[in-house]
């Protein structure tokens, strides 16, 4: 019984972190496109093509959001306006 209930559970918070990658994916797609932004998604990654510069990615994980540039990483737990803002102006 104790076992049925911890697979349970690992099945409902695994449910959870992918729902809330793919939403946050979803949010994330909106911006790009809202700011008419070329960008490709591959699984948990987004790949962005901002014009005269370098490719964005932007990688989920299971503890955090990571935006990768050429010249840093940027890592956030959440996706809300300080990610968009990093986000807004590595696009810009």
């Amino acid at each position: 019984m104790q076992n049925l209930l911890q697979e349970n559970t690992s099945a409902m918070l695994l449910n959870y972190v992918m729902n809330n990658v793919h939403d946050s994916i979803s949010l994330i797609e909106q911006y790009l496109d809202n700011n008419n932004t070329e960008y490709q998604v591959h699984g948990n990654n987004i790949e962005i093509y901002p014009l005269e510069k370098n490719v964005i990615r932007i990688k989920f994980n299971s503890s955090e959001i990571i935006i990768i540039s050429q010249a840093k990483e940027y890592s956030f737990d959440k996706i809300n306006n300080h990610f968009f803002s990093q986000l807004q102006s590595l696009i810009s």
